[in-house]
Parts: structure tokens; C-alpha cells; sequence
């Protein structure tokens, strides 16, 4: 009998695939996520209002794209045009960015939100159908149950390592000192980034050989495929999977577009790069590591304790407050402990939930299930997450005007308490994915002798 194959392994073109496009996507997305709040906030207004305007309107677009990028990809069944051509588009909204007038006076405030946010749209539902279904769905083709929580974990890393390239390179070019030239260059800049990281992926991607064209539904269908009551039903798990990432990326937003403006303004921690960089690298080093071993030992041990580990991060952070203008050395320590903790769990959620929501995937749907897990991971969460962040925020700030507002370290308590409910999906995923886990290795296993 020939020896067996890994049946893990992706050769090196497949896995420079994975980093590069990933990456740069992920550059793109980083300044969608968390600079353009920023811009919003320093340069339009701090009203939470506008922030959560942008970061909900840009999630309702950019699921709506996914779902019209995914029905494309698996109606054609092709995934590389859709992703490199839409690099390239995508970089060029990004750019337009810089001819964003700023600092508008008190009667233009709300005409400039508005354009902002509509250029928010814009953006995402490039991104959307180029990354979120495109890229998602050909990384679905490229790997199997026995890589996924490895590549899911490796793609949840890459937001990190592309925040340290835009938080290290270009970050001074956005802090509360930025010029207008600082914020157009910043926007050119990283605009540039993934126009040519589309055209790179031109010669690099290969589409999965053996995928052929599915029209035997209308577009509409296929549109609205994995929104329907009956297909739900058939594949429950696949959305308690989506479930369980939902519910993380709902407490991750309560914070996440605040985040340097907390470090900054409400931490008063002026040279914060440091710190930042070492919650990047360790959340993303410690991620890799536990990664590995949910792929060799299994995903079943490590559900419960990376979410208790999510809610105790939060706790630690929001504890910083009590050290502000007391013991910096001490303030410091908190955050960096309580951001591994944050930064990493969420990493680790990635591995843990999407990777199990890529095994429930019937094969020749990994483009229609692209949309829910939009709605269910992007939607639900930029929309709820941004009005919890809201209420705790006009709570803390009674009384101020907005030019003074301060983002307070209750976002991280609430942020906590969300987290508590992703015991419930992990519960019922925890005791029936190993089964299918088996039965997918087994059948890898047969096809590879």
C-alpha cells in the first residue's frame, strides 16, 4: 500500500496565496475598521452617532455584496477574477478617501457623516465581493477539515500583522496631530496596497481545478440561498458554528472602533506603540501555537476556556482605569495582559467556530453559504455591537458637549457580559463536531490511499 499523504498539507503557491491576498485584504479592512472611525472621530466629529451610523451602513452594504459575490462565484465557478480585479478596484475607493473635505464647521457636520458613510459603502462592497466571498470561498476550496482551524487561525492572525504594517508605518500620519496632508497621504498610501496586491494575485492565485459552473438555480435563489428557512434547517450546525463567532465579533465591536482613542485620549498613553506591539505579537505567536494543537488534538478541549479567557481579557482592561494618572507602569502591565487576552481569543474564536462552519459547507455551496456568514459575522455584530458601544458611551458622557466627549473603559464590561453568551452555541458544538470531524478525516484519508 503507498504511503498517505498528510492530509493536511497546502503546497507553498496555495499557502503564499493564503498570507499575500490575505494580508492584503486585511490591510484594507484594518483602515476600513478601525481608521476610518478614527477619521470620523478626529477629523468630522466624536459623536458616537456618526461612528455607528458608518460601521452599521457599512456592515448592511457589505453583506448584501457578499451575498451578490457569492451566488457570482459559485454561478460562474471561478473565484480568482472576482478576488484580484476587485483588489485592484478596491484600492482605488480607498484613495478617494483623500478628497474628503475635513474639520467641516458645525452646519456641515451631518452633510460630511453622510458622505463619509456613503463612501464607507462604497468601499466595503468591493471589499465585500472581492475578499469576503470571493477569498473566503477559494480559501473553503484550498483547504479541509484536517488544515482548517491551522488556515483559519493563520487568516486570523493576518488582521494583526497588518494592523502592526499600517499601526508601525502610517500610524502617525492619523494621531490627534494629523494634518489634512497626513490623512491624504495615509489614504494614497494604503489605497496603493491593495490595487497592487491585485494584480500580484493575477499571476499567483489558481482557482481549485474541477470547479464547474452552477446555474441551475435563478440568481435570485442563489442570492438568498443561505438565508431560507429550509436550508437553515438542513444545516443547523453550520449556523450554531456562525453563532458562536457571531456573539465574539458582537463583543469585539463594542470596542474595537474606539480602541486607539481609548489608548490615547481616555489611558492617556501617549507612546502606546510599544505596548501594542507586544499584545500583536504574542496574541499572534500564542494563537498559532493553540491553533496547532486544536488541529492535532481537536477542537472539543479548548472551547470553554478561550471564551473564559475573553471575558477575564475584558475585565483586566477595563481595570486599567483605576491606574490613570497613578501608576503608568502599572496601567501598562493591565493593558498589555488584558489586550493579549482580548486580541488572542478573538484570533482563537476564528480557529474554533469558522473552521467548524467550513466543515459543515455542502460541497459545491462554499460560494451561496458565503452570505450568512456575513450576516451572521459582520452584520449582526457591526450593527449591535456599535449600539451597545453607544449607549455605554452617551451613558458615561451625560451632559458634554461632543467635542469633549471621552470613550470610557465601560466599553470593556460590556463587552465582557456579551461574551458570556457564546456558551451557550459552543455547548452544542462542543459535543457534536468531533463526529463529523472523524467522518471528514476518514473520507480524506480513503480518497488520498
Amino acid at each position: 500500500m503507498p504511503k498517505t499523504k498528510n492530509p493536511g498539507a497546502l503546497g507553498f503557491r496555495t499557502w503564499s496565496s493564503i498570507i499575500l491576498i490575505g494580508l492584503i485584504g486585511q490591510i484594507a479592512w484594518i483602515v476600513e475598521n478601525m481608521y476610518f472611525s478614527r477619521f470620523m472621530q478626529n477629523e468630522i466629529t466624536r459623536a458616537p452617532y456618526a461612528t455607528t451610523l458608518m460601521v452599521a451602513f457599512s456592515a448592511i452594504f457589505a453583506t448584501l455584496a457578499t451575498l451578490i459575490g457569492g451566488a457570482l462565484c459559485d454561478r460562474t465557478g471561478k473565484r480568482k477574477p472576482f478576488m484580484c480585479w476587485g483588489y485592484v478596484i478596491w484600492g482605488f475607493t480607498i484613495m478617494m478617501f483623500a478628497l474628503v473635505p475635513m474639520q467641516p464647521s458645525a452646519d456641515k457636520v451631518l452633510p460630511m457623516v453622510i458622505l463619509v458613510v456613503a463612501m464607507d459603502c462604497v468601499m466595503s462592497i468591493i471589499g465585500s465581493m472581492s475578499n469576503d466571498a470571493a477569498f473566503n470561498a477559494w480559501v473553503t476550496d484550498m483547504s479541509n477539515t484536517a488544515n482548517r482551524a491551522r488556515v483559519d487561525t493563520v487568516l486570523a492572525v493576518l488582521p494583526l500583522l497588518a494592523m502592526g504594517v499600517v499601526f508601525v508605518g502610517f500610524d502617525g500620519l492619523t494621531n490627534a496631530d494629523a494634518t489634512t496632508d497626513d490623512w491624504k497621504k495615509f489614504f494614497m498610501i494604503l489605497g496603493i496596497i491593495p490595487t497592487v496586491g491585485g494584480i500580484i494575485g493575477l499571476f499567483l492565485v489558481k482557482d481549485k481545478k474541477g470547479i464547474q459552473p452552477d446555474k441551475n438555480n435563478s440568481f435570485l435563489s442563489d442570492f438568498t440561498y443561505s438565508l431560507q428557512p429550509k436550508v437553515i434547517k438542513e444545516n443547523k450546525m453550520l449556523y450554531i458554528c456562525l453563532a458562536g463567532n457571531m456573539v465574539s465579533a458582537v463583543a469585539y465591536q463594542v470596542y474595537i472602533n474606539y480602541l486607539f482613542n481609548i489608548l490615547e485620549g481616555t489611558l492617556q498613553i501617549k507612546n502606546y506603540i510599544i505596548p501594542v506591539g507586544i499584545i500583536m505579537v504574542t496574541a499572534a505567536v500564542g494563537s498559532v501555537i493553540v491553533s496547532t494543537a486544536m488541529d492535532k488534538h481537536g477542537k472539543k478541549n479548548f472551547y470553554y476556556p478561550t471564551i473564559a479567557a475573553g471575558v477575564i481579557g475584558s475585565v483586566i482592561m477595563w481595570s486599567a482605569k483605576f491606574f490613570i494618572d497613578k501608576n503608568e507602569t502599572a496601567e501598562l502591565a493591565i493593558v498589555i495582559i488584558g489586550g493579549i487576552l482580548l486580541i488572542g481569543v478573538s484570533l482563537v474564536m476564528a480557529g474554533l467556530f469558522t473552521a467548524s462552519y467550513r466543515d459543515y459547507i455542502p460541497e459545491g455551496k462554499e460560494g451561496l453559504f458565503q452570505g450568512c456568514r456575513m450576516a451572521m459575522y459582520v452584520l449582526v455584530p457591526m450593527v449591535i455591537g456599535p449600539v451597545v458601544a453607544q449607549v455605554i458611551i452617551n451613558a458615561a458622557n451625560k451632559g458634554v458637549p461632543d467635542s469633549e466627549i471621552v470613550y470610557p473603559m465601560e466599553l470593556f464590561l460590556g463587552a465582557a457580559v456579551i461574551m458570556l453568551f457564546a456558551f451557550i452555541p459552543a455547548k452544542i458544538v462542543r459535543d457534536n463536531q468531533p463526529k463529523l470531524h472523524d467522518e471528514l478525516m476518514k473520507k480524506i484519508t480513503e480518497e488520498q490511499e
